[in-house]
């Protein structure tokens, strides 16, 4: 089998060389388990990965919770809305970080195969359409999740009512959608915001991959086989 090599720095790495470490159309999938072994070799995936889960669970959480709980009127516990953004992206930090473990190693190879290398430019668009976009369809059954683990009336959004908030304040009425509509709107509003939000985190760690110079490289090890 011929050596496999995925990398995250062909994509978050400013002074990398943007034709290395993909894996080949040919490789098969048996090499899978491979590369993403020697992505996570490199220190500067587990970088990336904290970098991009902030931003799209708590960055995008603040807007998802714009979205939800003002615009659609759909309403949460008798919290300030500061403790419910943290409350909900919380949840959402745990329960997707994992998923971003799988998303980002795919999203760096897609782009590097489908992008001419010549073209930096060209393969962080498609590396935040691709992982943006995923992220958007893993976080679809949002809504659901929500209301069943973090929504009002649940027992954790009740402790944390009684711990930081009025428990015998009114509550206002909110909207309730069919489960199809809600998927649809999350999605919907999701693909265009975890898109913007996965290119805001790659050209951040980029920035602070440039800001600490060649002393990036003592953070890595070999990323191949």
């Amino acid at each position: 089998m011929p050596p496999v090599s995925l990398s995250p720095r062909s994509i978050f790495d400013p002074y990398a060389d943007s034709a290395a470490a993909a894996v080949g159309p040919g490789a098969g999938w048996r090499a899978v388990p491979r590369a993403f072994r020697a992505y996570y070799q490199d220190r500067l995936s587990w970088f990336a990965l904290a970098v991009s889960s902030v931003i799209l669970c708590y960055g995008g959480g603040l807007l998802m919770f714009w979205f939800h709980s003002v615009e659609l009127g759909e309403g949460g516990p008798a919290i300030s809305w500061q403790a419910h953004w943290l409350l909900d992206s919380t949840f959402g930090f745990l329960a997707l970080t994992p998923l971003l473990v799988l998303i980002m190693p795919i999203a760096v190879a897609w782009s590097t195969m489908l992008s001419r290398p010549d073209r930096p430019g060209t393969m962080l668009i498609s590396y935040a359409v691709i992982a943006g976009g995923l992220f958007a369809l893993a976080t679809t059954p949002g809504p659901i999740f929500h209301d069943q683990f973090v929504g009002r009336g649940t027992w954790l959004a009740d402790q944390v009512t009684q711990w930081i908030g009025d428990p015998s304040a009114p509550l206002p009425p909110i909207s309730h959608y069919p489960v199809s509509a809600a998927l649809t709107q999350q999605l919907g509003f999701g693909i265009a915001l975890y898109m913007s939000l996965a290119l805001v985190s790659v050209l951040l760690i980029r920035a602070a991959i440039g800001r600490a110079g060649r002393r990036v490289p003592a953070m890595s090890v070999s990323a191949t086989e």
